[in-house]
Formats: structure tokens, sequence, C-alpha cells
């Protein structure tokens, strides 16, 4: 999608479900050493392997929270729409591991107006699922997306 949704776009039946993710060990490693997640439940794979509740490279709930967000944001949904994002309220249902494939189920949850006509508020529910169909993550969003009545003007260098 070259540009995402409008406001006006949101209906109530509105959904999306976004292409499938792959969760990789490479993936896992970079973001646990990336946001200094040094614990033996992300570092140390003879703990984890060796574990009766993981048994496998465990993902760190925000990595999968990123993936699933970056997989609404590749899809374009609010590419040169969305003003900004206001609120994530993400509950983490089950574990994602190293191999998992996730996809992201949205759908919209509720929008409003706000006080100027170029912009409203979408909240989005998002249920995200492993390549079982198992619900790992769901989480609401709220963003301040465009309306038709925004103009664009040009900056002045």
């Amino acid at each position: 999608m070259d540009e995402g949704l409008y406001f006006e776009d949101y209906m109530e039946d509105w959904r999306y479900e976004s292409a499938a993710v792959p969760v990789t060990e490479e993936g896992i490693s970079g973001f646990v050493d990336l946001h200094r997640f040094h614990t033996p439940t992300f570092t140390d794979r003879s703990y984890v392997e060796s574990s009766k509740e993981y048994g496998a490279r465990m993902a760190p709930g925000l990595h999968g929270l990123c993936l699933a967000e970056g997989a609404v944001l590749q899809a374009g949904l609010t590419r040169r729409r969305g003003i900004f994002l206001m609120e994530l309220t993400p509950k983490f249902v089950k574990p994602v591991f190293a191999g998992d494939t996730l996809t992201v189920h949205v759908r919209l949850k509720s929008k409003r107006l706000t006080s100027k006509p170029d912009r409203g508020v979408v909240t989005t529910a998002h249920e995200v699922k492993n390549q079982r169909g198992e619900v790992v993550m769901v989480y609401d969003s709220t963003r301040m997306i465009r309306t038709r009545a925004y103009v664009e003007t040009a900056t002045a260098n």
C-alpha cells in the first residue's frame, strides 16, 4: 500500500490480516543485545533448552510486539496517514519461540473525531497468532489518523 487509510476508511466491519512474520534466532539475538535483555531466559541456550518451562529459545514479549507492529507498518496501513501512535496496551498470552511465524489480525474497535477537523483517533484491536493458530498476544493500538480534510503543506527551507 503506497498510502495508508484515512480516518474515514475505518468502517465498523473493517478488518486486516498481515502477512506471516518469521521469528528467527538472529532476530531474537539482535533484539536482546540491542535492548540489553541480558538474562539467562534470553541468552543461555542450554538453560532454556533443558528447562521444562521453555524447551526452546524464547523471544522477549516486546520483540514479538515489535514484530507485530512492524507487520502492520509494513502493510502501509498508516503510511502518510498516521500522525502518531498514542497508546499500545499489550497482553502477552503465550510465549513466542524462535521458529514461530506470527500473523496479526486487526479489527476496528472505535474511532472518534478530534476538535480539529483534519484528524481523528482510531483504536484497533490486534490478535497475534502463531503458525498453529494460537493467540500469543493481544493488544489495542490507538493512533491519531488524518482525515480527508487534511491539507499537506510544503515546508520552507
